[in-house]
């Protein structure tokens, strides 16, 4: 037989149980859902600050090694090659972005060559050069051949902690020193009320950038956490441990482009001070409940299980054969005094009720899982919409232009940060009184011609921010919605301050370009005519006294050289050859100054033409010689051709003459294409000549050869005057005893 149970204990301990084991389990299961969804946000938050702290270190370091790198290419433009120019040159740079306040140049050796800056000592002759070769940075950018980053360190000048940033220049390197504010201001923002922050940590541990910058350099607090020591390594993640003496949840990201570590931490006892609270409300609320539940429920079973007490006893009486006409007590409860005389109708009224129970829950299945699908689709809109305004938020974020979202009232609705810096705050206000501080809008206003033809204007724009007068440049086009409706507008602003005040500065140089070349150019009439009055004087005073003097040793040759001995013979001989020489000298000479002077008829020049048929006069006017001309066909230029055939004449001329003591000589004609351009070349296997004098070779009278081979040291400086003249140069490479390449361009 089955243990049986008293009702009224039932009831009391189902009522209880019912009561205390809902409303602990609900307030368990709430706690830990809270306890979880509070430490999944901050840790969330942790991990985005590290990554925004990120994405602002990595935009703010280009701006150091994009600086060195606009210094190391003035340097390389302006300094000469003992730089002496080199601290002014670097200063003038700084002037335009004070980021360093230093800048040292050491090359290969290690050998600190050049010091500039404001905080910078400058360097003086005779002194002791310090040496970097074993320094930290110069190993390290020797080893890896790109960026280099060093630890922080105490700056002798400002007495500041500054950090050096080296890139490669001349095997050696440019290194600049900047003060670890920059980095500090980058992660000061990152500091709430409720004790959140973030800092950056060096390869070897110490504070690179810290909201409290009283610590930035220090070490020993830092690099003894494991899970900093982890980061360093290269692992990122989200833990609980201690800093300064206090419980913290840190998210450490490995910032990978100079192996530094974002560090973001939140207070422990601050992030879930929420959570404590909550516990202990909740547990004083349950104790309250419950108390009050317990007592009502005692008093309601006591009530209910009365009127079920005496029909137990009207039942007992009946079965123990008491007339059933003994009527039952009153009860409040009309459903247990009418109990038996209702049994039946009660069984009947519960099948039907079960058959339409069973109808409606069928009903309600279709309907439960008609609305899951609704809630399901409503949940992937919902996602999608949070993911899209995530990403919508974070481009406006990392955007370099400000952009601003206004209505068709020009109100302004949404700004990014980059809007912000250049017109300040500006969220509900209207666009005039935020850029010109008018009462109505703009008449020239490019959105208002936007909303007009619905097309994209633009505006270039001279606003007053802060006491400091900035150019922008504004671009406006139409919002629309989904149906074609123009329901604002979208405003990009960009500040071209740098770009207008360099356009006004090229004008300015310009007009002084125009008056120093008005008065080069009377320079130059005045050369060209004493030129000419040179050249005539040439022309005519020498050539009459010199052709005297050949006449005359010609005359004395022909008709006395009986008279003669042998040593006469031979110093008239050589008058005869000077004056020949002579001669051959003023020609070349006037040809020079023609060349300079004459004016340029281009049309198109066959060079292939040309040099086939001086090839041809060459070999008709030696043809013992055993020479091989290799020309590459089709090759035309535009410029002028009488000039272009002196220069082949002359180059080829020198191929000829050089090559003569050759057995098989080979000239060669061609292009090739270098750099995109054409560049032509004359190539021979003649006597070549020493590299090392090739910046001689196109000055007048200047020969690289002896008298084993003619020339007066005209002809190449009058190629090279006709090659400028077409708006090209030329260049030659050489090999003794090899032979010899000449190649030029032309722009005509």
């Amino acid at each position: 037989m089955k243990r049986q149970y008293g009702i009224r204990g039932t009831l009391i301990l189902s009522v209880s149980i019912l009561t205390l084991l809902p409303m602990v389990t609900a307030m368990i299961i709430s706690l830990v859902m809270f306890h979880r969804e509070t430490s999944n946000r901050i840790r969330e938050g942790n991990f985005t600050m590290a990554q925004t702290v990120a994405t602002a270190v990595e935009l703010f370091i280009t701006r150091p090694v994009v600086m060195l790198k606009q210094i190391r290419d003035a340097v390389e433009e302006h300094a000469d090659q003992d730089l002496k120019n080199l601290t002014l040159v670097t200063n003038s740079v700084l002037d335009t972005d004070p980021l360093f306040e230093s800048v040292l140049f050491v090359d290969a050796k290690g050998t600190l060559v050049g010091v500039a800056g404001e905080h910078a000592a400058p360097l003086k002759s005779g002194t002791v050069k310090q040496n970097f070769l074993e320094s930290e940075l110069f190993k390290q950018l020797k080893s890896t051949g790109r960026t280099a980053w060093s630890e922080p360190f105490v700056s002798l000048k400002s007495g500041e902690t500054v950090i050096s940033v080296a890139i490669p220049w001349r095997e050696g390197m440019i290194s600049g020193t900047m003060n670890l504010s920059y980095l500090c201001k980058l992660v000061e923002p990152t500091k709430t009320s409720l004790n959140a922050y973030a800092f950056l940590v060096s390869p070897a541990g110490r504070l690179i950038a810290h909201p409290d910058r009283a610590l930035v350099g220090e070490q020993e607090a830092f690099i003894s956490l494991p899970q900093i020591t982890a980061g360093l390594q290269g692992t990122s993640g989200t833990y609980s441990f201690r800093l300064a003496g206090r419980k913290v949840i840190g998210s450490v990201l490995p910032f990978k482009q100079n192996d530094w570590l974002i560090v973001s931490v939140h207070d422990g006892e601050q992030a879930f001070a929420s959570l404590y609270r909550m516990e202990r409300l909740l547990g004083l609320l349950t104790l309250v409940v419950l108390a009050g539940a317990l007592r009502y429920s005692f008093r309601r079973v006591d009530r209910i299980t009365a009127p079920i007490f005496a029909l137990s006893d009207f039942s007992r009486r009946i079965a123990a054969g008491w007339p059933a006409t003994e009527p039952l007590s009153a009860s409040v409860y009309r459903e247990i005094h009418d109990l038996y005389e209702n049994f039946q109708t009660m069984a009947t009224a519960i099948a039907e009720r079960e058959n339409d129970l069973q109808e409606r829950n069928e009903e309600l299945a279709s309907a439960e899982e008609e609305l899951r699908s609704q809630v399901e689709e409503y949940l992937l809109t919902y996602d999608a919409l949070v993911s899209e305004k995530v990403k919508l938020e974070s481009v406006l974020a990392s955007m370099g232009e400000g952009l601003s979202i206004q209505d068709r009232d020009y109100r302004v609705i949404l700004q990014n940060q980059a809007h912000r810096s250049l017109v300040g705050e500006s969220l509900g206000k209207h666009c005039y009184e935020v850029y010109d501080h008018n009462v109505s809008v703009c008449l020239d206003c490019p959105l208002k011609l936007a909303y007009e033809d619905g097309g994209t204007h633009l505006k270039l724009h001279h606003v007053t921010n802060e006491s400091k007068e900035l150019f922008i440049e504004m671009s406006a086009s139409p919002l629309r919605s989904s149906a074609g409706e123009i329901i604002g507008g979208i405003e990009v602003v960009r500040d071209v301050t740098s770009r207008v005040l360099a356009d006004q500065e090229i004008r300015r140089l310009n007009q002084e370009l125009e008056a120093r070349v008005i008065a080069r150019t009377a320079e130059l009439e005045l050369a060209n005519r004493e030129l000419e009055s040179f050249s005539y004087s040439v022309s005519h005073d020498l050539r009459a006294p010199l052709r005297h003097i050949g006449s005359f040793s010609s005359i004395l040759e022909s008709d006395h050289s009986g008279q003669l001995d042998k040593d006469g013979k031979y110093f008239l001989s050589r008058i005869i050859a000077g004056c020949n020489k002579m001669g051959a000298l003023i020609d070349d000479l006037l040809q020079l100054s023609y060349i300079s002077r004459g004016e340029l008829k281009t049309g198109t020049v066959n060079l292939s033409r040309i040099v086939n048929s001086v090839a041809a006069s060459m070999l008709e006017s030696e043809p013992e010689r055993r020479v091989s001309f290799r020309i590459e066909e089709g090759l035309s230029v535009n410029g002028d051709e009488r000039l272009l055939e002196v220069m082949l004449n002359n180059l080829l001329g020198n191929a000829w003459k050089y090559s003569a003591n050759k057995e098989e000589a080979i000239i060669e004609f061609g292009c090739r294409i270098i750099a995109s351009r054409a560049v032509f070349f004359i190539k021979d296997n003649g006597a070549g000549f020493d590299k090392n004098y090739a910046d001689k070779l196109f000055v007048p009278f200047h020969r690289l050869h002896g008298a084993e081979f003619e020339g007066t040291g005209i002809g190449l400086a009058i190629v090279q005057r006709i090659i400028h003249r077409h708006g090209g140069k030329i260049w030659a490479d050489a090999v003794e005893g090899e032979g010899a390449t000449f190649f030029f361009t032309l722009k005509v």
